[in-house]
């Protein structure tokens, strides 16, 4: 009897170790940009995330945004949903339909889904900043 209480549990820790790793994803790639307006692009510092070993695994990647009055921000990567979480406050305004303003309070968070192109420009007086989470699968 204590023979199959303990097969059970080894059964279960190697389920549950199995569905664990499954579910882990790389490391996030850390990047600071800053979006200038009037076509002087974007700058960015930070490491650049890269394919391990030869293979497309889950990543979630955090980028810390700048963006300067006039400033622009497109969907670089339409196939991934997005984040947007605040930092000090302002709006930004998505220039494609549904042509909706993106609150830009501290903690607030915004989902951009993968379904809906984006264009935010800072139509403020003031620089914005802005947290942007991808999830790659």
């Amino acid at each position: 009897m204590r023979e199959k209480t303990m097969l059970r549990m080894f059964s279960v820790v190697v389920l549950v170790s199995c569905v664990m790793a499954g579910a882990q994803i790389t490391s996030s790639a850390n990047l600071s940009c800053t979006v200038v307006a009037g076509g002087g692009g974007m700058a960015c510092s930070g490491l650049v995330p890269h394919m391990a070993n030869g293979k497309n695994l889950p990543m979630l990647s955090v980028t810390l945004f700048t963006i300067e009055p006039g400033g622009v921000v497109e969907n670089r990567r339409p196939s991934v949903d997005l984040l947007i979480i605040g930092v000090n406050g302002g709006d930004l305004l998505n220039e494609k339909p549904p042509f909706l303003h993106v609150l830009l309070e501290k903690d607030a968070v915004t989902l951009m889904p993968r379904e809906h192109p984006f264009r935010l420009r800072n139509k403020g007086s003031k620089s914005v900043e802005l947290r942007l989470l991808e999830v790659r699968r």
